[in-house]
């Protein structure tokens, strides 16, 4: 009786294992079924949101502050804060050397009001200091040792909206989208306490047309000085085109910017492109009339940026300063200028989203 009982046990035990065999070749397969399933979905949704982040994504023109905006899919990006140190070691103005160290802080939060529509709000606070060695006469006031330029500071923000017009439907492409697009903004450009003669006002109205590879927005601007007479009307324009997936051209306020995506965490770039500003000078003795300071640069560098994750984004930028003139103006009328040898430049920029 023991022997069969052996027996019985030993064909029990070899079916158990059998089945714990069976069971747990199940159940792998139907973990790695559910875990190719998982890797199918999150792949495409991390495509989907590559592809809206592509498309979708808003990014700062380091020149302008109201570069036009476009309706989301998804926003991942609703807060940013940015700030940059630009500097031009001293340059042969003839007369005098002349170096300008410019640092700006900016503020840019975007709000979807609906499936269509978003706001975004954008502050930039900063100021420019011109050190001179040497004499200089190009205030006309006669030839002086000292700096005749007090601290200038600038003041700007904008409020803007664009809402997608179409859910379907297409012109030149399957999956285009176009939007209505405007905002208002204000500005002060000053010395001193000259803060609230420096107001600048306007607003913007334009068209905005994006597909998978191209954003484009033109439109009109319209703004007034408080203290000036009349308005101006000018054109805004803003393009971003990507070739390829690694490639990116796009405009960066007066020229344009070529990029390259190395690897995710690194991007590099060629730009060339004109700055101006103009500043509202405070009231010189012998002087009657409103006195406006206008720096104008052509620029021409390289750089990188490196983004090592997405709450932080550094930028570091050098070239050369082909061309930078500085005027003095009244009434739209140019009084005296100075216009310097070229000279190199460097730019860093440090973005954090929390």
């Amino acid at each position: 009786m023991l022997l069969p009982d052996r027996a019985v046990a030993r064909r029990l035990r070899l079916a158990g294992a059998a089945a714990a065999l069976v069971l747990f070749a199940t159940a792998a397969a139907s973990a790695a079924e559910a875990e190719g399933e998982a890797s199918t979905e999150s792949e495409a949704a991390a495509e989907k949101r590559r592809a809206a982040t592509v498309v979708h994504s808003q990014e700062e023109d380091p020149e302008n502050i109201g570069t036009p905006i476009f309706p989301q899919v998804q926003y991942r990006d609703a807060f940013r804060l940015r700030v940059q140190s630009h500097l031009v070691p001293p340059s042969d103005f003839g007369s005098a050397d002349i170096a300008v160290y410019n640092t700006d802080v900016r503020l840019r939060v975007t709000v979807p009001f609906s499936e269509r529509g978003v706001l975004q709000f954008t502050a930039r606070g900063g100021t420019s200091q011109y050190t001179f060695s040497g004499s200089t006469d190009w205030f006309g006031l006669g030839s002086t040792a000292s700096d005749p330029v007090e601290g200038l500071y600038a003041l700007a923000f904008a409020l803007q909206g664009a809402y997608r017009l179409n859910d379907g439907g297409y012109v030149f492409l399957d999956g285009e989208s176009w939007s209505v697009l405007g905002g208002v903004f204000g500005s002060s450009f000053w010395e001193g306490n000259d803060f609230a003669d420096g107001w600048t006002g306007g607003g913007t109205v334009g068209l905005g047309y994006q597909s998978k590879r191209l954003r484009l927005a033109l439109g009109v601007r319209v703004d007034s000085k408080l203290t000036g007479s009349g308005a101006n009307v000018g054109p805004v324009a803003s393009i971003r085109w990507d070739p390829t997936k690694r490639l990116t051209l796009r405009n960066r306020g007066l020229g344009g910017q070529i990029e390259y995506q190395l690897w995710r965490p690194l991007k590099v770039f060629a730009t060339g492109y004109v700055s101006s500003h103009s500043f509202r000078l405070s009231e010189r003795p012998g002087v009657s009339r409103d006195l406006m300071l206008t720096d104008r640069q052509v620029l021409a560098g390289v750089g990188f940026e490196w983004r090592p994750s997405r709450r932080f984004v550094l930028n570091l930028e050098g070239g050369v300063v082909a061309s930078h003139k500085i005027e003095l103006e009244s009434d739209d009328v140019t009084l005296s200028s100075i216009t310097a040898e070229p000279a190199g430049y460097v730019a860093i920029r440090i973005a954090l989203r929390p």
